[in-house]
This record gives structure tokens, C-alpha cells and sequence, in this order.
């Protein structure tokens, strides 16, 4: 056979390919384009660049270079060529995007830290260095052996010039393969002290507790200490001194101490907070309250609340902070433990409640005896209702009686203001609810024990009309309380009119 036979059998070969198998292919591919655009998959914009683009252009690149014969370097295929790189590097790089989406997302889902962007945009930039070198060296035929030479020589010079700016570039791959930290997390780095935003190629940006963005470069974190505040777990210690008058006994100071960090808004029972004596200088002992924490950006309210809630609960446990002034008491210690507190003024402060206005002065004398007063900062629980142990009278301040509902927010009840009773009465068990008096500002109260109020409410038939009364009236009230998270079945239940509070102020 000639070779002009055998020329004309590869151009057949060639055309038959190109007649049958191409519109197959494309087909092909439509249909599989098509599927994906139903399922609004992405996948489907890279199978449109293949099928309208990449596989036309790499048909067309064969034929003229096996059937017209044309030399690679003749302008028509190295146009060809090119438009086939650039259409193939078009699909690698929608491929990278739609992966490094999936990889970046995964974390979200599965509850994970974030993965640094950095990171992320390495493949990106391989598809591009790859793209490139298709195009230069395939295509163009163009040898880069010189080129890469010439290259080295050149990044010698630039790395001496740009040291600075390349060892920031070497930092942040180092803290991207270590990860002592990742976006999101809350470090110390010196004096600086705030949440990670992102890790570049140069710099690491923070943003402070002033909401200011501050940027670091990457060397000055590689080579200094770095303090994760979420990192092995979000727990952590936050230590607190308080001094404390000597006078105290170290077990009531501590009761005192660790009373006021039980009460202190985002400090965790467990692991519970302890305190430990650090200093014992008369006229002052030193301990140190150690609260547990799981989120560090409240460490600073977190501080504040506890300082302002030592001094209330040494006012109300009789634990004296020390005081700047030097004052001379004249003590005696005998007359000092008959008077006991000024029972007087505790007597009239019970007498100002309009419930107890009209008790026997004998009576009042007697709950005047085991009364006490207390003070308590805004926020804080006076009193847990559901089983009450006193009778309370608010005589400054306000509260409110609350109770927690179906979705777990606490709902006001009733109003206090001074002058009202509260404690005996409660009705929360009764509903299986928990009810409790919380101040809504700094308040004032007068407690008088449980058992003592409920044996002279039992001598006096109208206190206990009253107070049964108030109990009634703030039952029905926590019962439509509760019917507006959780309608009752009746609808005739909703319509209960409330009786009037006698002796509630």
C-alpha cells in the first residue's frame, strides 16, 4: 500500500472520529450538564467549559496537526493550543473552587475550628503556576531551562532585598503547619490582647478588646510567646485577690467569698469556684478567689460583678471589707451582746409594710427579734419562693417576683415596690414551677424567720386572712403567667378575675 493510501486512510480515520465520536461525546456531556443543572449543582458550569469549549478546542487542535499536518509552531495551532490551555485552566480552577468550598464548609458542619485561608489558597495558586507552565512551555514551546536559571539567580537577589518581607511569608506557612492559633480564637500576645480575624501570607490581624483592628507581622508571632485562651478547651481560671479585715474569721470570710462567686453571673458550678488564704497581716488576711470561666471574652464584666457582689454579701453576712478610715471604737463587751441589733428600727421597718400595720405591738416585738436586714444588687435572687423560709419586706428598691417558662426565660410575675411582703404564701411548688424575688434595682430587705411569722399569723386571724389572700391573688397571677407560653385547654380558665392584693401595698 502507498503512502498516499495510507494518508488517505488517516485522514478517513480521522474524519469518521471526528463525524461520530465528537457529537457523541458532546452529547454526552450535555446530558450530564443538564442532570447537574436540575440538582442546581455546581458541577454543572465545569461540564459546560468541557463540553463547549475544552473538547471542541482539543479536536480541532488534532486535526490540524494530524490531518492538515501543520508543525507546532505554525500560528494556527499555537492559537488553538492557547485557547485550549486557557478554556482548561478555566475548568481546573472553577474544579479547585467548588472543592476548596466543600473543604471550607465541612467544618461548619461538622462543629470544627475554620480552616485558615491561607491554606486554602494554595491550590489555587498550584492550577495557576500549573496553567502557566502548560501554556508557556507546552504550547509556545518556549524552554524555560534559561528562564528558571536566570530565575535563581534573580530570587538570590530579591531574598536579600526582601528578607523582611520573606520571612513574614515563611512565618505565616510555619503558623499555618503548627496552628498555635486559628480565626476565631482569643490570644495574648504581650500587651496585646484580642480575637484572631485571619492569617495572610505577611500578618495575622487582631482585633482588641477597643474593637480596634491591630495587624502583626507574621515573624514577630512566630518567634514570641502566644497565649491561646481557647485552646486546649474555652475553660479558664480567672484569679482574684480580696482583702479582707482581720478581724474575720478565715471559714466565715471564705462562706462570704465563695457566696458572692456562686452568685456571679458566667462563673461555672463545676469546676466550682474555691478561695485560698494567700496573706495573714493584721489588720488585713489576703485570699485569692478563683472562678472558672468558659467564655474569655467576659472575663472583664465577669471581674466587675464579682467585686461589686463582695461588698453586698459582706453587708449581709456581716464580714467587714477593710476601710480606709482609722476610727476608735470604746468597746464593751457585755453590753454589747445584750442590746444585739437595734431591734427598734427593725421593728418599725416591719410596722411600715401595710400587712403587718395592724399586728399586736407584742407580736411585732416578736418578729422584731429574729428580723435581720440585708441588702442585695440589682440582678441578684433575694429569695427562692417555691419553698420559702421567711417573710421578707421589701423597704427599699424594687423587685419582682419571676418564674422561669416552657422556654426557659424568665418571666415577671409580680411587681414589688416597698412596702410589700413576700416569702410565706409562695405558691410556685404547688404549680411545679420555681418562683423567686429578684431585684430589678439595689433594694433593701428585712427578713423575719418562717416559722416565727407563721405562728403569729396563726395567733392573728386577720394576717392570716391576708396573707392567705395575697397567696390566692399571686397564684392566679402565676397561672396566667404560665398560660401565655403554654395556652390552657379551657378556654373559660383565662377569664379568672384577680382579687384586689389586701395589705400588699
Amino acid at each position: 500500500m502507498t503512502d498516499l493510501d495510507l494518508g488517505t486512510d488517516d485522514v478517513l480515520g480521522w474524519g469518521v472520529a471526528v463525524v461520530i465520536a465528537l457529537p457523541l461525546v458532546v452529547v454526552g456531556l450535555g446530558e450530564i450538564q443538564e442532570r447537574l443543572r436540575q440538582r442546581r449543582s455546581q458541577w454543572s458550569s465545569v461540564v459546560a467549559v468541557i463540553r463547549i469549549w475544552l473538547v471542541p478546542l482539543l479536536v480541532l487542535l488534532t486535526l490540524t496537526r494530524e490531518v492538515l499536518g501543520l508543525d507546532s509552531d505554525h500560528i494556527l495551532p499555537v492559537l488553538i493550543g492557547t485557547a485550549a490551555a486557557v478554556a482548561g485552566a478555566v475548568a481546573a480552577l472553577q474544579t479547585v473552587r467548588i472543592l476548596v468550598a466543600a473543604v471550607r464548609d465541612r467544618p461548619r458542619i461538622d462543629g470544627q475550628r475554620a480552616i485558615p485561608q491561607l491554606l486554602l489558597a494554595l491550590p489555587r495558586a498550584l492550577v495557576i503556576g500549573l496553567s502557566f507552565w502548560i501554556l508557556v512551555a507546552g504550547v509556545w514551546g518556549v524552554d524555560l531551562s534559561g528562564a528558571l536559571t536566570a530565575l535563581g539567580v534573580s530570587s538570590l537577589v530579591v531574598s536579600f532585598a526582601l528578607q523582611d518581607t520573606l520571612s513574614g511569608l515563611a512565618s505565616g506557612m510555619l503558623l499555618l503547619v503548627d496552628q498555635p492559633f486559628q480565626p476565631g480564637d482569643w490570644i495574648q500576645h504581650g500587651d496585646l490582647e484580642g480575637r484572631v480575624v485571619d492569617v495572610n501570607w505577611r500578618s495575622t490581624r487582631i482585633t482588641n478588646r477597643d474593637g480596634d483592628l491591630v495587624v502583626v507581622p507574621n515573624a514577630t508571632l512566630a518567634s514570641a510567646t502566644v497565649v491561646n485562651y481557647d485552646e486546649p478547651s474555652r475553660l479558664h481560671r480567672i484569679r482574684f485577690p480580696v482583702q479582707v479585715a482581720f478581724v474575720n474569721p478565715p471559714n466565715r470570710a471564705k462562706e462570704m467569698l465563695l457566696a458572692a462567686a456562686r452568685a456571679t453571673p458566667g462563673v461555672l458550678n463545676d469546676p466550682a469556684p474555691d478561695v485560698a488564704v494567700t496573706a495573714v497581716d493584721d489588720p488585713l488576711m489576703t485570699y485569692e478567689v478563683r472562678l472558672w470561666i468558659d467564655d474569655y471574652t467576659r472575663r472583664p464584666q465577669v471581674s466587675s460583678d464579682f467585686g461589686g457582689l463582695v461588698w453586698y454579701w459582706s453587708e449581709r453576712m456581716g464580714v467587714p471589707l477593710p476601710s480606709p478610715a482609722q476610727d476608735l471604737f470604746l468597746h464593751d463587751g457585755g453590753a454589747s451582746g445584750a442590746s444585739g441589733p437595734d431591734r427598734a428600727v427593725l421593728r418599725s421597718r416591719l410596722a411600715s409594710a401595710p400587712l403587718l400595720a395592724g399586728v399586736d405591738a407584742d407580736e411585732l416585738d416578736r418578729l422584731a427579734t429574729t428580723a435581720r436586714q440585708a441588702r442585695f444588687a440589682a440582678g441578684e435572687v433575694i429569695a427562692e419562693l417555691s419553698a420559702p423560709s421567711t417573710l421578707d419586706v421589701l423597704i427599699e428598691g424594687a423587685a419582682q417576683i419571676v418564674v422561669d417558662g416552657a422556654d426557659g426565660r424568665s418571666m415577671s410575675v409580680t411587681d414589688l415596690r416597698p412596702g410589700d411582703v413576700f416569702g410565706l404564701g409562695g405558691t410556685g411548688d404547688e404549680l411545679g414551677v420555681d418562683q423567686r424575688a429578684v431585684a430589678t434595682v439595689d433594694c433593701e430587705v428585712v427578713s423575719v424567720d418562717g416559722e416565727v411569722a407563721a405562728g403569729v399569723a396563726s395567733r392573728d386571724p386577720r394576717l392570716s386572712r391576708a396573707i392567705n389572700q395575697l397567696g390566692t391573688v399571686r397564684r392566679r397571677r402565676l397561672e396566667r403567667a404560665l398560660r401565655t407560653v403554654e395556652p390552657a385547654s379551657d378556654p373559660d380558665e383565662a377569664t379568672d378575675a384577680d382579687a384586689p392584693e389586701g395589705g400588699d401595698g
